[in-house]
């Protein structure tokens, strides 16, 4: 049978779909969360302060092409499955319009993502200090085994 998808094939599809629509959630969630974190930065930061907020960006950045790596990874299994698996299901049931519906909002999503973390970029290069890449001086020392306590 054509249209045919073994049990094991269909729970493998459904877990690639679940993790491509998550990894576009956490895509626009974690600029979302950096651009509100970036207002806490304030107009003109410290070396300190900028130092820390650079790291969390540096480890976000690397999350979110780890995320776009997913989106583009599962994206492709979707796609090749995406008539035998969503549209001739969805058109049995006459749930098209609700199949359309999600993935407009899943590709507004990803628009979203991408937006916000062009803005954030936008908003962290007009910070005093954000292109300059940072010394030793200014990195903040984050190991607590090397931090020196107050007594």
């Amino acid at each position: 049978m054509i249209g045919h998808i073994s049990p094991p094939l269909g729970i493998a599809l459904m877990l690639n779909n679940y993790v491509h629509d998550v990894a576009t959630g956490l895509l626009l969630l974690s600029a979302l969360w950096l651009g509100w974190s970036a207002k806490d930065l304030g107009a003109t930061p410290s070396a300190e302060t900028l130092g820390v907020f650079r790291a969390s960006y540096q480890r976000c950045l690397r999350f979110v092409w780890g995320s776009i790596g997913v989106i583009i990874t599962t994206g492709i299994v979707r796609t090749v499955y995406f008539m035998r698996f969503e549209w001739l299901p969805a058109m049995g049931r006459g749930l098209v319009p609700v199949l359309i519906l999600k993935h407009v909002l899943i590709l507004s999503m990803l628009g979203a993502g991408v937006f916000a973390w062009v803005q954030l970029r936008r908003r962290l290069a007009g910070l005093p200090g954000w292109n300059t890449e940072s010394s030793e001086e200014t990195r903040p020392n984050l190991n607590p085994a090397t931090v020196e306590e107050d007594d």
